[in-house]
């Protein structure tokens, strides 16, 4: 929790936002989502799937449902955008702390090949499903 609270943005800001309860009172699931205010060009669906690439699976969700009655895309949450999108890292009790190393240092590559790529993600965004006119039909 603490080594992804202390990602910084080449800005200084924080690159997370942390969504869990913090260090006490909460279950052993880091829960964050990229900083909005940052306006980065990738998501945490895109932290996922880099991730894996280092043998790493870090759940990513999007924080949102597709309701099939109107079609419309909703959010989860009252304080969140539909698009917006977290991610989770479940830590087990058996983790040692070479694995949470690596798991530290596949982070910090992970953001660093994100921000280097920039841009590059941003076609991965556009909509793959248009509406067809159908209800619960989509190609």
């Amino acid at each position: 929790r603490d080594a992804i609270k202390g990602i910084k943005h080449s800005d200084g800001r924080p690159k997370f936002v942390m969504l869990d309860a913090g260090d006490s009172g909460c279950l052993s699931v880091v829960t964050a989502y990229l900083n909005p205010e940052l306006g980065l060009p990738y998501d945490d669906i895109d932290l996922q799937h880099q991730m894996l690439q280092n043998h790493w699976y870090v759940s990513g969700y999007k924080m949102s449902l597709h309701d099939p009655r109107d079609e419309e895309t909703k959010p989860l949450f009252h304080d969140a955008p539909p698009n917006q999108t977290m991610f989770r890292v479940v830590v087990k009790a058996n983790v040692t702390r070479a694995i949470m190393e690596n798991l530290v240092k596949c982070f910090h590559s992970v953001v660093q090949e994100l921000d280097d790529l920039g841009p590059g993600f941003s076609s991965l965004h556009h909509p793959k499903k248009t509406k067809t006119g159908h209800k619960g039909h989509a190609c």
